[in-house]
C-alpha cells in the first residue's frame, strides 16, 4: 500500500515538472527551425527638392561661356526741372544660377533749367544682380560718372546705388528679361559743389528708375 502511494507521488510530480522544464527550455533555447536574421537599417529617403536642385546645379556647369554671357542696356528719361535722358549698353556673365555680375558704359544728357546747364555725361557701371525669386532680384551698382561743376569744370562722381527690380523673361539668347529697377543713390546727399551749393549729381533725387533689358 505504501509503495502504491509512493508511486502515485512520483506520477504526479513527473507530470507538474516536466511541463514547467519544457516551457524554461523553449524560453532560453533559441528555435533551431528559425534563423535569426540581421536588423535592416532603414534607407532615409532622398528629398525630391535636393536632387532636382543637384540636377540643375549640374545642368548649369555644364553650359558653355557663351551662354552664360548677357548682353543687353538701360535707358532711364526724367523730364521737368531737371532733363535726364540716359542710355547705357551692358554686357553680363551668370556667375552662378542665380547672381549675375557685370559692366556698362553710361552716356547721359542733362538739363538744369534754373541754373542753364545743358551738357554731356558719361562714365560707367559695375554691378550685382542676385535673383531672389524669379520674378525678384536684389541690385548692388556703383556708378562713375563724369559731370560738370561750377565754372564748367568737370569731376568725376562716384554713387553707390542699392535697390530691386521686377523682372519679366523674354527668352532671347542675350537678353533674357527686361527689369524694370528701382535704386537709392547712398551719397546723393554728399554731391553738393562747394563753390554753387547745387548737388551735382545728374539725378533729380536719390531714387533712381531704370528699364533693363539684360
Amino acid at each position: 500500500m505504501k509503495s502504491k502511494i509512493l508511486l502515485s507521488c512520483i506520477v504526479l510530480l513527473t507530470v507538474f515538472i516536466c511541463p514547467s522544464l519544457m516551457a524554461q527550455d523553449e524560453y532560453y533555447r533559441p528555435d533551431s527551425l528559425k534563423k535569426e536574421r540581421p536588423e535592416e537599417q532603414p534607407v532615409p529617403p532622398v528629398e525630391p527638392r535636393k536632387l532636382e536642385e543637384k540636377k540643375k546645379l549640374a545642368d548649369f556647369q555644364d553650359r558653355p561661356f557663351i551662354e552664360r554671357v548677357r548682353l543687353g542696356g538701360s535707358f532711364g528719361l526724367s523730364l521737368g526741372t531737371v532733363t535726364n535722358i540716359n542710355l547705357s549698353p551692358m554686357a553680363g556673365y551668370e556667375l552662378t544660377e542665380k547672381l549675375v555680375g557685370g559692366v556698362g558704359a553710361t552716356m547721359m544728357y542733362f538739363r538744369y533749367k534754373y541754373y542753364d546747364i545743358n551738357t554731356i555725361y558719361y562714365g560707367g557701371r559695375g554691378f550685382l544682380m542676385y535673383n531672389v525669386v524669379p520674378v525678384v532680384n536684389i541690385i548692388a551698382e556703383y556708378e562713375a560718372l563724369n559731370v560738370e561743376g561750377s565754372y564748367q569744370k568737370r569731376k568725376w562722381l562716384g554713387s553707390p546705388l542699392v535697390g530691386a527690380s521686377y523682372s519679366q523673361p523674354l527668352g532671347g539668347r542675350f537678353i533674357k528679361a527686361v527689369h524694370f529697377t528701382a535704386l537709392y543713390n547712398l551719397s546723393y546727399n554728399s554731391q553738393i559743389d562747394q563753390y554753387s551749393g547745387q548737388n551735382l549729381s545728374p539725378y533729380g533725387s536719390p531714387f533712381v528708375f531704370r528699364v533693363t533689358f539684360l
